[in-house]
């Protein structure tokens, strides 16, 4: 399965966010400098952010903050997700660069309430979502000011937290350690000498390794392995014929009684009724194999988003009929 450490994101030179709409099939773990915002069109997901995992269903949205290490997976079911991605440096209110802001967004958890309603977050998220399907010379302008209507409202509403920094360099290197010690298990999972290995490669004790996982993501290395080996199961689960015991063997559980246990723990249900869930007719096609992302329907999609989109303050629905 592919992997990825840090993800560059190319923007439009003249915007502070990259827009996307599409249907996640999956996305391995990794970090970048963006905040990213991801609203639930349609369907489930299962959106991973060290060391939690989450559900998020239709409606739902939540932030990903800067350097956050992160993935998704889909859940059986068709999706589509609206992802926005926003420069890291238009949330400096400050001249501190050692200094970021970390939210607590994410309506399916609802740990950390809002000051003001999710649909108000969902009504701006659909107008970026929807501007950026119109090949309009102002629809760019308009993306941008919903963007910074967008941040003013993340800080003026989400409740945040100001982190302070020794020096930047710091902020970066944890981010990394932990993406470079994920990589090593998935490149390995079938090792029986995975720990030692492990720690061989990235130079710390067994000891050291345990206390680095759980005051950067808060998890033990057993978890961190044995969420790895999931993730390549629900891949090959999804897109291979191989049986039960083949995966289990190709993922480096011990036996196949452990990789059922495991399995049915963090999803809810068995390898087989998960592998039933995704017969071949009614897997969407995959159209970026490294991504993860899938074929989805442009029309549904915006169809979907207009209804988040309310006629108040002079906003019409016909504004965002498609060209």
């Amino acid at each position: 399965m592919n992997s990825y450490i840090f993800e560059t994101i190319e923007h439009h030179k003249e915007s502070p966010a990259k827009v996307i709409i599409t249907s996640i099939d999956h996305s391995d773990y990794h970090w970048h400098y963006d905040y990213e915002l991801i609203m639930v069109v349609k369907g489930e997901i299962i959106l991973s952010v060290l060391p939690e995992f989450c559900l998020m269903q239709e409606g739902d949205i939540a932030l990903v903050n800067s350097k956050e290490v992160h993935g998704f997976q889909n859940n059986n079911q068709e999706n589509i997700c609206l992802i926005i991605q926003i420069k890291n440096e238009f949330f400096d209110l400050s001249d501190d660069k050692n200094q970021a802001y970390y939210f607590y967004l994410n309506s399916a958890k609802e740990a950390v309430k809002p000051r003001i309603s999710y649909t108000h977050f969902q009504r701006t998220l659909a107008q970026i979502g929807l501007e950026s399907g119109h090949m309009k010379k102002t629809s760019n302008l308009r993306i941008q000011g919903l963007i910074y209507m967008l941040i003013s409202d993340l800080f003026d509403y989400i409740p945040h937290d100001i982190q302070q920094f020794a020096n930047e360099a710091v902020q970066n290197t944890d981010s990394e350690e932990v993406l470079k010690i994920i990589r090593f298990i998935e490149k390995h999972l079938i090792y029986d000498n995975l720990t030692e290995e492990l720690c061989k490669s990235i130079g710390m004790s067994e000891k050291g390794l345990y206390r680095f996982l759980k005051s950067t993501i808060d998890m033990t290395l057993k978890e961190l392995i044995d969420v790895t080996r999931l993730n390549h199961a629900i891949y090959l689960l999804s897109y291979t014929d191989k049986d039960n015991s083949t995966i289990a063997s190709e993922c480096g559980f011990c036996n196949d009684n452990t990789f059922y246990r495991c399995f049915k723990k963090m999803y809810g249900m068995t390898p087989l009724v998960y592998k039933n869930n995704t017969a071949d007719d009614k897997k969407p096609k995959r159209i970026k194999e490294v991504q993860g992302y899938l074929d989805y329907s442009k029309r549904e999609a915006f169809q979907l988003l207009k209804k988040y989109v309310e006629i108040e303050g002079g906003l019409r629905l016909d504004a965002y009929a498609q060209d």
